[in-house]
């Protein structure tokens, strides 16, 4: 197994040895993994490989069995989940989440929460010059949006708590080619305007074209990490761990 160890990066994110279990034994195990401020990161794997259940974890939606998530210097490992965005980190998550019965507006509304009574005009306005969709449809029932659509909308909700940190788990989940084009642009002008990501996509080729380092996770455990141009280097185990890839 081939392991490059991430060395130089003040981490504004990292676990540490992070193992999650369920009732079903250990679905991940031993996870090191650091973002720093302003980089783009990506966390690669095959469906069922952890992924997701490693951002939930950092969400504090499901508790860590062991190990530590330290954010900008502190422990929030046992921080629930509602307390998570007054820190800064919010959360994209697979499938968009979207309330199919509010409308768009509304929807960036829940995303404000934290704010309370807080003038939200400028927070609007960022996110309606980012997708002017969003502002076509404001009064529109968002469940009758399409899926790129409703990724635009999952993404500015996010937008909408003021986070430093952005997780993006599987933003080209389900969306044709074309819109995963359009969507992928707004990351890279969002991450331009120095927000923090972590990426998370099962698309090996996609997501190397847009981060700044990345770490592939197969069953639960990373077994590579580098630039993508260190990863690319690597094809027989690329191929090996995530299956053919796209021409």
């Amino acid at each position: 197994m081939f392991v490059k160890h991430t060395l130089g990066v003040i981490p504004m994110l990292e676990l540490q040895n992070l193992s999650i279990a369920y009732d079903s034994g250990d679905v991940v195990r031993h996870v090191n993994l650091k973002v720093g401020k302003g980089e783009i990161v990506g966390l690669i794997g095959s469906n069922g490989a952890g992924k997701t259940t490693i951002m939930k974890s950092i969400s504090g939606l499901v508790p860590p069995r062991e190990g530590k998530i330290i954010f900008n210097g502190q422990d929030i490992t046992r921080v629930s989940p509602d307390k998570v965005p007054n820190l800064g980190l919010s959360h994209v998550p697979e499938g968009r989440k979207i309330f199919a019965d509010l409308t768009v507006e509304e929807n960036l509304h829940v995303g404000a929460y934290r704010h309370g009574r807080a003038d939200l005009s400028n927070d609007f306005q960022r996110v309606y010059s980012l997708f002017p969709i969003l502002r076509e449809r404001k009064n529109q029932r968002a469940g009758n949006m399409s899926g790129g659509e409703q990724q635009m909308l999952a993404i500015g909700r996010a937008l909408m708590s003021r986070p430093s940190f952005l997780i993006l788990d599987e933003p080209s989940l389900g969306l044709a080619p074309l819109m995963v084009k359009s969507v992928f642009q707004l990351i890279s002008e969002i991450h331009a305007e120095g927000m923090t990501i972590l990426l998370v996509e099962q698309n090996v080729e996609l997501a190397l074209k847009h981060v700044d380092r990345a770490y592939i996770i197969q069953s639960g455990e990373i077994t590579l990490e580098g630039t993508p141009a260190e990863l690319r280097e690597q094809d027989g185990i690329m191929d090996a761990y995530l299956g053919a890839r796209e021409p």
